[in-house]
């Protein structure tokens, strides 16, 4: 692949990665978080970490801060990641994406 193409092919990826979007990261394992807002910061996004469902509700129903972008496990104690989707669709126009962290 010659110089241009490269830097062409490199420009264009570059393009359909936003940067600064807010994310609320939730999931009751620490480590995975971790992991989670680590990467998060590595595509330079804004992550916000909580570890249960009930709290990242209560964030986004405060709205005193703006997301752009929910991602949780599904996997959680208090309340699974599927039941906050639903409840984040009923109340909100925020886009989530769920995740599977541990075994079935």
């Amino acid at each position: 692949m010659g110089g241009d193409q490269r830097h062409m092919m490199e420009g264009a990826a570059e393009d359909k990665i936003p940067e600064g979007l807010r994310v609320l990261a939730v999931d009751d394992d620490c480590v995975c978080l971790k992991v989670l807002e680590n990467l998060l910061r590595g595509c330079r996004y804004h992550p916000t970490t909580v570890t249960d469902a009930k709290t990242a509700l209560k964030i986004l129903r405060a709205g005193k801060e703006k997301f752009d972008l929910v991602i949780t496990d599904v996997r959680m104690q208090d309340m699974d990641g599927f039941k906050l989707l639903e409840r984040i669709r009923l109340e909100m126009d925020l886009p989530v994406i769920s995740t599977l962290t541990a075994e079935f």
